[in-house]
């Protein structure tokens, strides 16, 4: 385990390893896998899910992060593609499915640093197709009751990183079941595109609120969030999730705006997944952070 702490807060993360890593999905970013947030009694990124298996796909906590495969399309069942965050993984038949087991190639090498407020974990890769980065995160305790997530991705080959990149924010608040008190809200009027005709949730002039309790086993979702009026780019990059019962919550902020979200809710968990779209030309560097605030 990698921890940092101070007087009232303290994070816990998972070490990432290749063969007895806690997550070793190819989904999610290996770097900066959370085991806890401590803060004042409360652990706001306990396991929400069940059947907790190493390679089960979203067997993540807290703050989770997936960039979108690089070079899928150009490459042929069997090839090598690149996932920021896990490696060169091997093109499956069929349509990408994020969800699913890839076989990961080319693991890249990796370094973890770990000082008394930050925990910074490095991702080389060098791939023979062109492909080739160095990704650093660090994350930083920046007070008693918050923390920033850092990112700087350096193009290193001699193809354009090209997609996007968004966190899960698998917050789970105390684990109280998801209903009437889990409150969302934005700094702007948000819509966007529900799966269904929910009744148990929908848009306020805020942000997004429940009529009822979750029951295990439902879901809900919705897709391409953003400001009212203002199509999917340049929305504010910010959310605040608050669990009226226990006083507890969470509030996030990104300087760079979202192109998107998304927001996905099960009976246990409410998470909203903001996007960022990037472009990095070879030799040059991207670069943003998440600051936190724990309620």
């Amino acid at each position: 385990m990698l921890a940092i702490s101070n007087n009232t807060l303290k994070i816990t993360l998972h070490a990432p390893d290749g063969e007895k890593g806690y997550y070793r999905g190819t989904r999610f970013d290996w770097a900066g896998v959370f085991e806890s947030i401590e803060y004042r009694g409360c652990n706001y990124a306990e396991p929400w899910f069940e059947g907790y298996s190493p390679v089960r796909h979203d067997a993540v906590c807290g703050p989770a992060e997936e960039f979108s495969p690089i070079g899928l399309d150009a490459v042929a069942p069997g090839e090598p593609f690149l996932k920021i965050g896990v490696g060169m993984l091997e093109k499956m038949e069929g349509e990408y499915d994020r969800f699913k087991l890839h076989n990961i190639l080319d693991p890249g090498t990796r370094t973890v640093e770990v000082t008394q407020d930050s925990i910074v974990q490095t991702h080389k890769i060098d791939s023979a197709i062109g492909y080739a980065y160095e990704y650093v995160k660090e994350i930083r305790l920046t007070g008693e009751n918050s923390f920033c997530i850092s990112h700087r991705l350096t193009n290193k080959g001699v193809k354009d990183l090209k997609g996007d990149v968004y966190n899960h924010n698998f917050f789970t608040l105390g684990l109280l079941e998801t209903g009437q008190s889990r409150q969302l809200d934005f700094p702007y009027k948000p819509e966007g595109d529900w799966r269904a005709e929910y009744s148990e949730v929908g848009f306020t002039e805020s942000g997004i609120r429940f009529t009822r309790t979750l029951q295990k086993g439902e879901s809900v979702y919705t897709g391409n969030i953003h400001e009212a009026g203002k199509g999917l780019a340049g929305t504010p990059n910010a959310f605040e999730l608050r669990e009226m019962q226990t006083g507890r919550g969470v509030k996030a902020e990104c300087a760079l705006p979202m192109t998107k979200a998304v927001f996905w809710s099960y009976h246990l968990i409410a998470c909203i997944e903001p996007y960022i779209d990037f472009r990095v030309a070879p030799g040059e560097t991207f670069a943003f952070t998440i600051d936190y605030a724990l309620i």
